[in-house]
């Protein structure tokens, strides 16, 4: 059987940017002017900011400090660009070793996608615009690019053209995203180490953790049905419910069709949005919503191009099809 590695660059040169240097914050307080390095913000004031250090220095004062009081520095400081370079030449490695076979074409991401012009409410990885870049990360994608032929992709995601590069074949789509799981190609997670078919309609599971793994059509409805922080979309980002992954599993990890998901999908949209408001979008307009267009747009951030001009895949079509409208 002849096939072809798909292998998502993206993904490489982000994780060796990131082992590639060391992260730590300085936490200022200029009425003092003293200066105390910490391993992250999490250490300094606790996972709520009502922990760490600093809830451990005001136990012990009777005029506590207040956050606002310091200044956060963050400080990177990076490994030798060659350390960075031999690290994204090993994944690159693993990843082809992994998946036996020398022949592949791989991609990495240029710019905004089109994800980010659909979204209405949430901006489409919007939260991720205060997150640091890795301070090799320009040089590494440079040599993936020179020297194993990385090719960039623009208006798309890098993700996408993976996926439109393994659909309806036998290529194996390499990489470490969770999102390809619920994506009609055999995927090879590189934390896994297997191949597996996630062209089906699949399953969900809880593991060890309680967490929700899962792979097939039924782990992107569950996706769907939930958010992802990553990509900055959540089913209920518009409504006053509380609504998480629990809920969502709970709701689907039943399902047995496609068709019994759809339903499922429905009943969690109009649960969350039980009537037509209207809502300022993250652009500051104002935008009239219910509880179709928000499983519309969700939609739209949550599924991976198939073709090239995949672009515009309607809800009703698939609730049509199930005889859900």
């Amino acid at each position: 059987m002849s096939f072809k590695a798909i292998i998502d660059v993206d993904a490489i040169k982000y994780s060796a940017a990131a082992v590639g240097e060391k992260r730590t914050i300085i936490v200022h307080h200029p009425a003092s002017g003293r200066a105390i390095e910490f391993a992250n913000r999490t250490a300094f004031y606790g996972a709520n900011k009502k922990g760490g250090w600093l809830a451990e220095r005001n136990a012990k004062r009777t005029s506590p400090f207040e956050i606002d009081e310091f200044i956060i520095e963050d400080v990177q400081t990076p490994e030798p660009l060659e350390n960075a370079l031999y690290t994204a030449k090993r994944t690159m490695e693993r990843f082809l070793a992994m998946a036996g076979t020398k022949d592949y074409t791989g991609y990495v991401g240029v710019g905004d996608c089109f994800r980010v012009e659909k979204s209405k409410v949430l901006k489409y990885k919007g939260n991720r615009k205060d997150l640091l870049k890795p301070i090799h990360l320009d040089d590494i994608t440079d040599y993936l690019i020179k020297k194993h032929g990385a090719i960039e992709v623009s208006g798309i995601e890098a993700d996408d053209q993976c996926v439109i590069d393994c659909f309806g074949n036998d290529n194996v789509l390499v990489g470490i995203d969770k999102d390809y799981f619920g994506c009609p190609v055999n995927y090879l997670n590189s934390t896994l180490g297997t191949v597996i078919n996630c062209d089906q309609f699949g399953e969900l599971r809880l593991n060890e953790k309680g967490k929700v793994k899962g792979y097939g059509r039924i782990f992107q409805y569950f996706q769907l049905a939930s958010g992802d922080s990553i990509d900055n979309y959540k089913a209920n980002s518009a409504s006053p419910i509380k609504w998480a992954e629990k809920g969502a599993y709970n709701v689907l990890k039943d399902c047995k069709t496609d068709a019994e998901a759809w339903k499922a999908l429905v009943d969690i949209y109009q649960m969350l949005y039980p009537k037509p408001t209207t809502i300022t979008g993250w652009r500051g307009d104002l935008i009239e919503i219910d509880w179709y267009s928000m499983l519309q747009e969700n939609y739209d951030m949550a599924r991976m191009l198939t073709h090239p001009n995949d672009y515009d895949v309607q809800v009703k079509t698939k609730l049509q099809e199930y005889g859900l409208m």
